[in-house]
């Protein structure tokens, strides 16, 4: 009987793409993965990954073997967490997001909950690392996880918003020359969302003057209020300013929104505190 220690390494590898995330995930050395899944591939009489620079890509046999054991391992992994003795100290959950999403979106709705939370900011690629290598248990991101790896929450949507000073007079005429006439505050030099609602909604090419980029959604907003320019920014971040007077919405913004998404390990998936974090958060 192959030893059930040989298939988690085995999903492990498979969700993690990597020999090193695996390592990573399990808390173990890679030369032990490897020879884990040496074992099990001798035991099995076929390779069941492809070796490559860009990682370990899963043969037609590792993908039949993955879609026959995943759903087991992981209810056993649940099993085994669920009869683990209760300790004293409560469980810590290790969050990722991004800093302004944070302060302005998840930390008011989380904060009534009573767990305990350890945040770790910084940009969303990174959080998802985090979950897959097992550093983080879950994170809030508009970017879809590798379905190998993660399994993913839709919890809403963020909306944007193009805001100017409150005292700004209404654009008159064309909408795409009277924006490009007027300065501009950036979240980045990129400014991806801008340029893409120039390009595909007002046909025009973004030509304004930045007068200032800052990689800070709260200084940008804060910016706007003092009169440097206009920005499009997520609704979460100027809510509070519109709703005060301290902003006014030039005009609704025809860009799809993107989605709130909360990415966790599939073995997670029946956490109460991960629950009940994704409830507070729709």
């Amino acid at each position: 009987m192959i030893p059930m220690e040989w298939y988690r390494t085995f999903l492990a590898i498979y969700r993690a793409g990597s020999v090193s995330g695996a390592a990573r995930s399990l808390c173990v050395t890679q030369p032990a993965v490897s020879q884990t899944l040496a074992a099990l591939e001798g035991a099995i009489g076929t390779p069941l990954f492809e070796r490559s620079a860009k990682g370990m890509k899963p043969t037609a046999r590792g993908q039949a073997l993955y879609a026959q054991i995943y759903d087991s391992v992981d209810r056993l992994e649940r099993v085994g967490r669920s009869l683990s003795p209760r300790v004293s100290a409560p469980v810590v959950f290790r969050l990722g997001v991004g800093p302004e999403a944070f302060h302005e979106f998840a930390l008011p709705r989380l904060a009534p909950l009573g767990l305990s939370l350890a945040v770790t900011l910084g940009e969303e690629r990174e959080m998802l690392g985090g979950v897959e290598s097992g550093a983080l248990d879950a994170a809030l991101t508009t970017l879809k996880p590798n379905p190998r790896s993660l399994q993913h929450r839709v919890l809403g949507e963020r909306r944007y918003v193009l805001i100017a000073p409150s005292a700004m007079v209404p654009i008159e005429g064309d909408v795409a020359v009277g924006l490009n006439a007027l300065p501009w505050v950036s979240y980045s030099e990129e400014r991806p969302i801008t340029r893409r609602y120039f390009s595909q909604v007002l046909g025009s090419r973004f030509e304004a003057r930045v007068a200032l980029v800052v990689p800070d959604l709260r200084s940008v907003v804060r910016a706007v209020e003092l009169g440097v320019g206009v920005s499009i920014v997520p609704d979460f971040a100027c809510r509070r300013s519109l709703e005060e007077g301290r902003l006014r919405e030039i005009f609704p913004l025809e860009i799809p929104a993107e989605r709130w998404t909360l990415s966790y390990r599939e073995p997670d998936t029946d956490r109460e505190d991960l629950l009940a974090v994704a409830a507070a958060l729709a």
